[in-house]
Parts: structure tokens; C-alpha cells; sequence
């Protein structure tokens, strides 16, 4: 709502379309829709609401975890309703609390650089204008001006890994350093330098082909080569890296540099095949 309110004091207000997923797991749900529906008309943007039964769709894919299909379908909703509107930008609220809790989230999994740092003010078609906004000032700033907003109950619940990092490992960190959010924030600045590097060098060796020579592969440090499997996999897994594991790309670089030809390597949706000194992806 913070963000919602300060895109209505500027002009854009004329040119906003709220999005609202309910993912129908709290009787505050209704509530919510209701009043973005109501602000809407009083205040003349269109609402768009999207809704879905977490039930039937866990059971057609029992491995992924309800925050994993969660953030699949709502950003299957943003990119349908850029469809609709014949857009190609969307703005979320994502806040500086938000990514550092994705960090570490995602460090736990065993995350390497994509994962650690996949939350950047610009992404793709996707901008996040508050990553250097602490919750705190959010909430601060709602109270001060009595602005309406809705709290998730559910972020009580320890029980998801993601609440428990949140309400009860996050907090000890203030008690370590009180600029722990700055200086992680910085921190995550670097590492998004560095990937940023990377990724200019994985970009200039694959180009924009199917293949790459092994021959030139095996000139490349173990670093960028790893680097390289990763990218991969990322585009042929609808941008993800869920699923690769070091023995994975492990497995990988071992059946690049095998001698036999016309061979074939499968990981999920990466497919590799080597034909002579090419392979092929």
C-alpha cells in the first residue's frame, strides 16, 4: 500500500493498473480486494485481481514448495495482465527487508550468485524503486499519515523457513551491528558488480547461438566455466537455478571433456549434446 499511495500522488496515477493475487489462504484476503477495488474507483485506477486454489495445483506438482508456486503463478498473473494492457513494466514492493531476507533465504538453499542477488532494482521488466526502503520507515510513514494497510497474519508463522529468518533470526543481527541492513546492502551492491562481470563474459562466449566449442570451453577458468553450465540451465529452467547442484555442473564439465562424441547430457530441461568439437544446447 506504501508504494500504492505515493504512485497516486504523481501523475502515473492516470496510467496505473493495481494488481492484486489473491491467493485465498486468509479471510483477510476479501478485505483487501475489497478496498483496492473501492480506492480504485475513488480514485480512478483500474484493479486487476487474479485468483487461485494452491490446493489442486500443489497436488499437480508436489515437489515445489507453496512459495515457489506461489511466486510462479503470480508472475505468470503480471506478465498476462501486461498482455492485456499492452504494457511491458511492472513495479513491485519489494522493500530493502524483502531482499535481505531472499538473501539469506537463498544462501541457506545453496544459492550462488543469481540466486543471492536476484532481487535488483531493475530486472528485466520488472522494477522494485524501494529495495533501499527499510520496513520500518514503511510502516513509520503509514502511521504518520493514518494511511489504511493490511498486515499478512500469516508472516507470524514461523513455521515457513522464510518467517522464521524473519522474526526470529534476522532480528538478532540488529542486536550484533544496528547498520546490519546498510552494510548487507552494500555487501549485496558488490556482489552484484561481480555478477554483473560474469555475466558480461558468459554473454561474450556464448553469444547468441546454440553452441559453444569445447575447445575454447577448456581455456576458460573453473570459475567461468561453472558460470557458463549455470547460465544454461537458468534459460532452459524458466530462469531458475532450483534443481542444479555442484554435482550436477560437476557432471557436467566432466561430460564436456570426454572424448566420446555424439553423446547426450540431461538435467531437467537442459539438454546438451556434443557433435565433434561443438556442443550443442
Amino acid at each position: 500500500m506504501y508504494l500504492l499511495y505515493h504512485i497516486l500522488q504523481t501523475p502515473f496515477k492516470y496510467n496505473l493498473v493495481a494488481c492484486y493475487f489473491n491467493h485465498n489462504t486468509r479471510e483477510q484476503c476479501k478485505d483487501e480486494e475489497d478496498f483496492l477495488l473501492e480506492l480504485g474507483k475513488k480514485e480512478g485506477f483500474e484493479v486487476e485481481i487474479w485468483e487461485c486454489d494452491f490446493e489442486k495445483i500443489k497436488k499437480l506438482y508436489p515437489s515445489k514448495s507453496f512459495e515457489e508456486l506461489a511466486r510462479e503463478k503470480r508472475y505468470q498473473f503480471f506478465d498476462a495482465v501486461c498482455h492485456i494492457h499492452d504494457t511491458n513494466k511492472v513495479i513491485t514492493a519489494h522493500h530493502l527487508d524483502d531482499k535481505l531476507e531472499t538473501f539469506f533465504f537463498n544462501m541457506l538453499r545453496g544459492s550462488k550468485l543469481t540466486g543471492l542477488i536476484n532481487m535488483t532494482e531493475e530486472s528485466g521488466w520488472i522494477i522494485r524503486p524501494l529495495l533501499k526502503t527499510e520496513k520500518s520507515e514503511i510502516y513509520e510513514y503509514l502511521e504518520k499519515n493514518k494511511l489504511r494497510y493490511f498486515e499478512d497474519e500469516t508472516n507470524s508463522d514461523s513455521s515457513y523457513t522464510r518467517n522464521y529468518l524473519r522474526n526470529e533470526v534476522l532480528p538478532l543481527l540488529w542486536k550484533v551491528h544496528p547498520e546490519h541492513k546498510k552494510n548487507l546492502s552494500n555487501l549485496l551492491g558488490y556482489f552484484e558488480e561481480i555478477k554483473e562481470n560474469l555475466e558480461n563474459q558468459v554473454t561474450q562466449f556464448l553469444w547468441d547461438t546454440s553452441y559453444f566449442l569445447n575447445s575454447e570451453f577448456q581455456l576458460l577458468s573453473p570459475l567461468l566455466q561453472k558460470e557458463i553450465i549455470r547460465n544454461i540451465y537458468f534459460e532452459s529452467n524458466n530462469h531458475s537455478t532450483i534443481g542444479l547442484s555442484e554435482s550436477n555442473i560437476a557432471e557436467v564439465l566432466r561430460f564436456i571433456s570426454w572424448k566420446n562424441n555424439k553423446t547426450k547430457k540431461e538435467i531437467r530441461s537442459m539438454k546438451l549434446f556434443k557433435d565433434g568439437d561443438k556442443i550443442l544446447f
